[in-house]
């Protein structure tokens, strides 16, 4: 009896019969994807990924294109201009998925697979870990994620030699990419210490595994505490002040998780040390504070989170949509819609019922600079603004 294909159950196991494509580089975690791909006879189509960074890249997909031809699979090459710098291997990654995401769309393929191994979660795990990252940050990357295309990662509990071993026996061989060795990069630090201390991935990546099932556990209490103790108050979210004082005694981690989620709709996605500031201003006696874009007000008997309005985008011309508003009513190429701010001082803001510091934040509609609305502050003159979705926790 042939032992089992342990590479073809994990492909199997992650997809259906639909048309896939595979972001193939030449490494050995990606032609391990292609050839299995290849032997269970589904419909593909491979892509390279060129982000201009070395000379030799450009060969390496030229080998990976020829490999593809012998195979009768369609490969194209997506050529990218980025540069050397700080950040590379991020801003290399999004710009990545971004090509990705719009050659899927143009050919109409739903399923994008990616070579990512156990390898690729325990390096993730440490190098978080050394960062003091939080269980959300430490947990394993998704298998599945995003939608139009759907990007999916099957060999999540293999490790990259096991890969290798599979293509070694195929006889196929694989392209060394030199970056894997350059030591400037975060990633390949924490490789080689992981060789050094002959650390297995495997192990590793279980826990990022466990604490991805724990961070999906605390979602769901935080989404059932949001739906008891977050309300939302026009372009703001409350919650009482005995809630927060509750969950400051019993459950720091969810109070953080409801308070992120509102914060991350409000404004932006706030940072560990932010939320950390932000507990210990609500242990505190301040009244008022500001942070990650956001302004927190202790009111009589409850907390209330809002925009703060300098960190609003700047108006845009002709828009129906600014920030997190939709803006119903007739826009023109000169009408612009940006921040109320001081001109609050021309509208009857204080029958909306809402306090002045929340609605400095709100939708203004000005035709050549001069105030014509401003729905939420009791100047509607005909228009409207629906803000866009609803905070995280309530999702």
């Amino acid at each position: 009896m042939p032992a089992p294909d342990p590479l073809g159950a994990a492909l199997d196991a992650a997809l259906t019969g639909e048309p896939v494509g595979i972001a193939v580089s030449g490494g050995s975690d990606s032609m391990a994807l292609l050839v299995t791909g290849i032997a269970q006879g589904r419909t593909l189509r491979a892509v390279t990924v060129d982000h201009g960074l070395r000379p030799e890249a450009a060969e390496e997909a030229d080998q990976v294109a020829a490999f593809c031809d012998g195979a009768e699979v369609p490969h194209d090459t997506l050529q990218l201009h980025l540069e050397d710098g700080a950040d590379l291997q991020a801003r290399a990654r999004q710009a990545r998925y971004a090509a990705l995401t719009e050659w899927a769309r143009a050919h109409d393929l739903p399923v994008v697979l990616l070579g990512h191994t156990a390898d690729d979660v325990a390096e993730t795990l440490l190098m978080r870990l050394a960062r003091g990252t939080g269980i959300d940050g430490l947990a394993r990357m998704p298998a599945r994620s995003g939608t139009a295309p759907t990007f999916v990662r099957p060999f999540l509990d293999l490790t990259r030699q096991r890969l290798r071993d599979h293509l070694t026996d195929l006889g196929i061989g694989w392209i060394e990419d030199p970056s894997n060795d350059d030591s400037r990069f975060e990633r390949v630090r924490i490789r080689q210490h992981m060789q050094a201390l002959d650390l297995d991935p495997l192990p590793l990546a279980r826990s990022a595994s466990a604490l991805a099932e724990a961070s999906r556990s605390l979602d769901l209490r935080a989404h059932d505490l949001a739906q008891c103790n977050l309300s939302v108050d026009g372009p703001d979210v409350l919650m009482p002040l005995d809630a927060v004082r509750h969950l400051l005694e019993t459950e720091r981690e969810q109070l953080r998780r409801l308070l992120a989620g509102a914060m991350a709709w409000i404004a932006d996605r706030p940072r560990g040390p932010d939320l950390a500031r932000l507990l210990g201003a609500l242990e505190g006696e301040d009244r008022k504070w500001t942070l990650a874009g956001c302004l927190g007000t202790r009111e009589r008997d409850a907390l209330r989170l809002t925009r703060e309005a300098g960190t609003c985008p700047p108006p845009e011309l002709g828009a129906d949509i600014w920030d997190r508003w939709h803006i119903d009513g007739p826009v023109s190429p000169t009408t612009s819609v940006g921040a109320l701010g001081e001109d609050i001082a021309r509208t009857p803001w204080r029958e909306s019922g809402l306090p002045r510091a929340s609605l400095l934040a709100t939708p203004a509609i000005r035709e050549q600079g001069e105030l014509i609305a401003a729905p939420l502050a009791g100047m509607a003159n005909g228009y409207g603004a629906r803000l866009r979705g609803a905070p995280k926790p309530f999702t």
